[in-house]
């Protein structure tokens, strides 16, 4: 098993997938692209199936806020980390959904492993995966309201509540506060 020189890595990729995406780069070794959703099922499907690629080992899908960076267009990001085995290659997929009503075409068509961790980016972050075969909640009560990890979303108050016990005898003599 050899590994791909990453020059090498992203003119594959690019040549596989490159109608279908909007930006392709190297990031520390890694093929990194940008896809618009709609692309995003084909995208996958070409990574996985074309031959000089075979990136057929899922390993991860997740939800990124990026709304406080307008420079990058702010909004949410799915991202998608794929390899192969087969050829020593890494891919990322960044795709970016509308903070509003974010919304993108499920993977698990292409990826079987991929089912829970949408159901986790539909609960933190309320993305809709469009195709998923059943978004109920992971870990949140399902009358749980709101996105927990959307920068937007706010915590509960807490309310303090002072020490019901006596001050430590040198913090006493010392006149801390207490």
């Amino acid at each position: 098993m050899a590994s791909l020189d990453p020059e090498e890595a992203l003119r594959r990729v690019d040549a596989a997938v490159g109608g279908k995406i909007t930006r392709a780069r190297l990031s520390h070794g890694h093929v990194d692209i940008d896809c618009a959703p709609q692309n995003l099922v084909e995208v996958m499907t070409a990574l996985r199936d074309v031959e000089f690629l075979s990136c057929k080992f899922f390993t991860f899908l997740a939800g990124v806020d990026r709304s406080e960076l307008v420079e990058d267009g702010g909004g949410l990001e799915v991202l998608v980390h794929v390899y192969s085995p087969e050829h020593v290659l890494h891919v990322n997929v960044h795709v970016s959904v509308e903070l509003e009503a974010p919304a993108c075409p499920s993977i698990t068509g292409v990826y079987r492993g991929a089912e829970w961790q949408e159901r986790e980016a539909h609960e933190m972050f309320g993305i809709h995966f469009d195709g998923h075969p059943g978004l109920s909640n992971l870990f949140l009560p399902e009358d749980f309201e709101g996105h927990p990890l959307l920068k937007t979303f706010k915590l509960p108050g807490r309310f303090v509540k002072p020490w019901p016990g006596a001050k430590d005898p040198e913090e006493a003599s010392a006149g801390g506060r207490g």
